[in-house]
């Protein structure tokens, strides 16, 4: 078996990628776009041409030659050349066209939510008046800002007793993904997520709740960012990224002026975005010297911002972003907070819809406890067939997307 280079022009459904293919987002950070063995379908090809991808390394049973003239056919196609001796036969799990029977009707069970409606409600919106004090038009009101601030702080609170009361001990942020008002949501997610690590480190409450503000509040300086260039599509000039690079220093500034906080909370804003190995900015310090909220809440950052949608990008499945978190653990993510951070996050809640690289679609059930979290257990649509795709035998089906009811493709009916 061989692997060959092709431009992503040339790329086919069918065809299986041999090495993972990384991204840069608009801050220079590589990301994860798709994992080796990764079976290409038309979704994936998109994604992948739009993110700028140029060139791909594909598996291929014809040896390469730089001469190669003839064309790169999908792998289930590719045969070999007289001349080439006969490599073993490696399965790859191709979509199928058409359905081959019609599945039944579902009953789709919506997913448990982290946070009740009413609780999100009034989170986003708390955020979105502090915030609001905040901005570079309006200037700040200390009156409002304190009450803003007394808002988000029960709302925290309201956070806190949700997570720690949860019997799962599991959180998860689906029902929190908001295309618009990313920023907002964006906080309140990080939020979740920080004290869910937290309670998994053993913080206090009282600790818990510093940390819940604090993540609540790690980006209140972007809203002294022109707003064009926080939202900007392509991708950012040196200028522009050391404007944005500015809102840590901006937000601790801000909170420290208007008496809003303490040292831990503005040192826990300003320095979330330092990296163990000293590469990350603005202080560039190193593993011990980074306090402890803005290690957390690095983390949360990084996880919610990859797997949300934003305007130029489509979002990373969890899966891929628990690759991207843990590939950087220990130079630029703190080793046991990642293990923390893992131990509490769910990727696929149960009644999860999510589609499969061999065209399926599937409906994540309660996992067993130890079992794989990226690699969740799989109901396929409208059966009783369980797929446990941790299982070696399944080990080439790979989930491509997550779905929401509206979004199933044609003959995958509801009840």
């Amino acid at each position: 078996m061989y692997s060959v280079n092709i431009n992503i022009e040339d790329a086919a459904p069918g065809m299986v990628l041999a090495e993972s293919v990384y991204v840069e987002n608009s801050a220079g950070v590589k990301m994860l776009a798709a994992r080796k063995g990764a079976m290409l379908v038309g979704d994936v090809i998109r994604v992948l041409q739009n993110r700028g991808v140029k060139i791909i390394n594909i598996v291929s049973i014809v040896p390469p030659n730089e001469n190669l003239e003839e064309e790169i056919l999908p792998a289930a196609a590719q045969k070999p050349t007289a001349s080439v001796a006969p490599a073993p036969v490696v399965p790859v799990v191709t979509a199928p066209a058409v359905l081959s029977a019609k599945p039944k009707p579902e009953k789709v069970v919506p997913i448990k939510g982290v946070v009740d409606t009413k609780l999100k409600e009034e989170a986003v919106d708390s955020i979105k008046q502090l915030f609001g004090c905040f901005s570079a038009e309006s200037g700040i009101n200390k009156t409002t800002a304190y009450q803003c601030v007394e808002n988000v702080e029960s709302v925290v609170n309201d956070l806190l007793n949700v997570i720690t009361d949860d019997s799962t001990g599991l959180v998860h942020i689906n029902d929190l993904k908001q295309f618009d008002e990313y920023t907002y949501h964006h906080s309140l997610s990080v939020s979740v997520l920080s004290i869910a690590a937290g309670s998994e480190l053993g913080l206090d409450s009282g600790t818990l709740f510093r940390l819940g503000r604090c993540a609540m509040l790690h980006d209140i300086g972007k809203q002294l960012i022109p707003h064009d260039i926080i939202n900007k599509a392509g991708k950012l000039t040196d200028a522009e990224f050391a404007m944005v690079q500015n809102h840590t220093i901006l937000g601790a500034a801000s909170l420290k002026k208007n008496a809003i906080g303490d040292v831990e909370l503005w040192n826990g804003v300003m320095l979330h975005h330092e990296k163990m190995n000293g590469t990350g900015y603005p202080k560039q310090l190193r593993g011990k010297d980074i306090p402890l909220f803005s290690k957390i809440i690095a983390i949360a950052d990084v996880y919610d911002a990859i797997t949300s949608y934003r305007s130029y990008r489509s979002p990373m499945l969890p899966s891929d972003a628990f690759d991207v978190i843990f590939k950087d653990a220990g130079t630029a993510f703190d080793f046991e907070i990642v293990k923390a951070f893992a131990a509490k996050l769910e990727p696929y809640p149960a009644n999860t819809i999510i589609q499969l690289s061999d065209g399926k679609i599937g409906i994540v059930i309660q996992s067993k406890k130890g079992a794989s979290k990226i690699r969740p257990t799989v109901r396929l649509w409208g059966s009783d067939e369980i797929i446990a795709l941790s299982d070696e035998k399944h080990r080439q089906i790979n989930i491509t997307k997550i779905l929401n009811p509206s979004d199933l493709p044609e003959g995958y009916e509801l009840v």
